[in-house]
Formats: structure tokens, C-alpha cells, sequence
């Protein structure tokens, strides 16, 4: 008996038993690397919108730039600015000077926050004798956003301030050559002062130092005086 019938019978059983083996094992293969396929795509997909994202950002960049470089404060012909650091002929860094009342710079400062997105790296304000403010600051400029805080650099509140004198007191004067300063008590707080210095807390700036005194002046133009031998008896 030839054994070829039988073998013709199991071979074909044997391409029947493949096809229907291997679409589950392809299945199996498939829901094995779905997952990893699926972060592939994801992170494609993340990939494709963070760079989406730092072009739109680098566009609204460079236009900060074009106006930082071309902005012209008609309405406040009194303040200075111009660029101080740049990087790949974007600035980084920006000046702004001039000398207006505090309702003045309220409307600047506020006007430039509207336009550019800055951070402020210094400031200095001192008060002239006609009340006038002169204000120096130094900003960092930052990747323009949406939403966006809004801060207060004004050197005083548009208020008076309620002078105090058990919140002040006047511990030591040191005079040089050129200048002198003071160390003074604010409300347990310690400020070393000089002519002109700012102190934004008390809404009052430093009018003179001298050998036993410092006289501050508030907003409205009133002065107070400091004597040193108010720190009598006062704890370090």
C-alpha cells in the first residue's frame, strides 16, 4: 500500500493548519507592538506640535524686537529707552529712564506691559524737590505669552501715607568724603539708606543724611526727621 495518499492528505491538512495559525499569530505580533507604535506616534505627534509651537514663539519674538527697536512714546515725550544687550539681533535687555509724576509712569509702565512681555531686573527711583519722580529701570525681555501677570513698579501708592513715628528709628550715620549714609528701622526691618534712596514699604524716599539726622519726604512733599537718639534704649 502506497504511503503517497496519506502523505498528499497531511500535507494539505498541513497548509490548512498554517493559514488559520498564522492570522493569530500575526494578531498576537500586532497587540504585542501596539503600545510601543502607539507611543512612536504619540511622541511624533508631540514632537511635530512642541516645534510648531517654537516657531510661532520665535515669530512673536521677533516682532517684539521690530517694535522694541522702533517704538516711540508720543504721548510721554519725557522717557528715554533703548536696547542695552542683544543675542542673535534679538534684544535680551532694555532700559527705560525718565522723570514724570507717579500718575505719569503709571500710564507708562502700564502701556508697556500691554505691548511687551518684560521682566524687571532693577529699578531705582528717587523724588525730585517738585515732586516729580525720576525713575531708572533695567528689564529683561521675555518670550511674549498670552495672559500674562501685570506688576506694580510704581515708587509710591497713589495715597498719601500716614507717617508713624513709633514705626522709624534711626540707629547709626556713616559719612565719607563723597557721601553719607544711614542705618534705619522700619517696622523691625533694617534699611541701610543714602540721599535719594527709595523706601517703597513706608511710601517715603530719603531727602538728606547728615551727622544725626535723616529726613524723609512722602509723596505729597511733607518731611519727617529722624534723630539719631531716638535708638536709645531701642533693641539691636
Amino acid at each position: 500500500m502506497s504511503l503517497f495518499p496519506y502523505l498528499k492528505i497531511k500535507i494539505s491538512s498541513l497548509y490548512t493548519i498554517k493559514g488559520s495559525v498564522v492570522l493569530p499569530l500575526v494578531m498576537l505580533q500586532l497587540a504585542a507592538w501596539y503600545p510601543f507604535l502607539s507611543q512612536v506616534q504619540d511622541d511624533m505627534n508631540r514632537h511635530t506640535r512642541q516645534k510648531d509651537r517654537a516657531n510661532h514663539e520665535w515669530e512673536r519674538v521677533k516682532q517684539q524686537a521690530i517694535k522694541l527697536h522702533t517704538i516711540g512714546f508720543i504721548d510721554e515725550p519725557w522717557a528715554r529707552h533703548h536696547v542695552v544687550a542683544t543675542q542673535t539681533n534679538i534684544p535680551t535687555k532694555w532700559s527705560l529712564e525718565g522723570i514724570a509724576s507717579v500718575a505719569e509712569w503709571q500710564g507708562l509702565l502700564e502701556k508697556i506691559e500691554v505691548q511687551f512681555a518684560v521682566g524687571l531686573l532693577s529699578v531705582y527711583w528717587q523724588r525730585e524737590d517738585d515732586g516729580q519722580w525720576l525713575g531708572r529701570f533695567l528689564f529683561n525681555i521675555n518670550v511674549p505669552k498670552a495672559n500674562r501677570e501685570y506688576h506694580n513698579w510704581l515708587p509710591s501708592k497713589l495715597r498719601a501715607y500716614r507717617f508713624e513715628r513709633k514705626d522709624w528709628h534711626l540707629l547709626s550715620t556713616v559719612r565719607t568724603d563723597e557721601s553719607a549714609s544711614a542705618l534705619v528701622t522700619y517696622k523691625k526691618s533694617r534699611y541701610w539708606v543714602r540721599k535719594g534712596s527709595w523706601l517703597p514699604e513706608a511710601g517715603l524716599s530719603v531727602n538728606a543724611v547728615s551727622f544725626d539726622q535723616v529726613i524723609l519726604v512722602a509723596k505729597d512733599g511733607s518731611k519727617q526727621s529722624l534723630i539719631i537718639r531716638e535708638a536709645d534704649g531701642q533693641d539691636d
